[in-house]
């Protein structure tokens, strides 16, 4: 795990924010960049990559920046997000947690059959029909994409439970497994430190509110089961992947903790009871980052403020 700390993250952001921006974004560069020489050098034998995250770690912009890079390799790629194959809420019998609480977080949620049977036929060579979630009506759409892998094509498939073997088991021999996360630590005192999942709660409470229509406090009540299904049906099957992608960018939380800021002084009572007492104290210590013309056009920023 990368441990920072809070002290020499303000003073580069002080000290010259473009230079820190441009550090961090191409040290992101750089790792996918491996992971893409990785992927090429063994695309005949594994055409299936399955890049798997928890929460908000960023696998939407990482499966396109991993597309694009592979794309400048000479390998053409299709990427397919497993968020796509939910199915629409109240259509089917929804799993239960031990409280019984809809458990969002399992894979039972997502068409199995129809996820299973498309990732069978694209390592096959045969064409699927991806079909569209729409997240704000939580339902799956009548839109449909068609894809289908030609030779010296890969398609690579992102998701929560991409290397869960209830999905992904039969493909073993021809995929490829990546895994994503917040890998990192911020360290604001000897006693006061950040853990990545807590960095990982920020960039969720500020998409959530930016692309799904969910207010913050809907993102806190779901925290608790979120943690759970990551400890659940994610974190055991880790070791499953060939490579793993810190995807913390030092500079962030320079930008989204003041963005949180504003926005959570209704929700205080309600974070505590959630036990991300440690976010409220840190909501003042991140020196702002208010000139978003520094960012680049692919950086995972834009995934969670736009």
């Amino acid at each position: 795990m990368v441990k920072l700390q809070l002290k020499e993250i303000n003073e580069r952001c002080r000290r010259d924010p473009a230079e820190f921006v441009e550090e961090s974004e191409q040290a992101y560069r750089d790792t996918i960049h491996s992971v893409a020489e990785l992927v090429c050098s063994t695309h005949e034998e594994r055409p299936i990559v399955l890049l798997n995250g928890p929460s908000s770690s960023g696998k939407t912009t990482t499966a396109r920046c991993l597309r694009d890079e592979m794309e400048r390799m000479g390998v053409h790629s299709h990427a397919i997000s497993m968020d796509d194959y939910y199915q629409t809420r109240g259509s089917y019998p929804m799993p239960v947690d031990e409280e019984g609480k809809i458990d969002l977080e399992s894979p039972l949620c997502m068409d199995l059959p129809l996820l299973s049977g498309h990732l069978a036929a694209l390592a096959e060579g045969r064409e699927i029909s991806v079909p569209q979630y729409d997240f704000p009506q939580r339902r799956r759409t009548e839109v449909t994409q068609p894809v289908r892998l030609q030779k010296d094509e890969v398609a690579v498939i992102e998701g929560i439970h991409a290397l869960n073997d209830v999905i992904t088991g039969p493909l073993e021999a021809c995929s490829i497994g990546v895994y994503m996360a917040v890998g990192t630590q911020v360290v604001v005192t000897d006693q006061f430190r950040l853990a990545p999942h807590k960095l990982r709660f920020v960039r969720r409470a500020i998409r959530d509110k930016n692309f799904r229509d969910a207010p913050i406090s809907e993102t806190i009540d779901l925290w608790r089961s979120v943690r759970r299904g990551e400890k659940l049906y994610i974190h055991p099957y880790v070791p499953h992947a060939a490579r793993i992608i810190n995807t913390y960018l030092p500079y962030e939380d320079c930008i989204l903790m003041n963005q949180l800021r504003e926005q959570v002084q209704p929700y205080l009572e309600e974070m505590q009871k959630a036990g991300l007492d440690d976010i409220i104290q840190a909501l003042e210590l991140f020196e702002p980052l208010t000139d978003y013309s520094l960012l680049p056009q692919q950086t995972i920023m834009h995934e969670f403020i736009g």
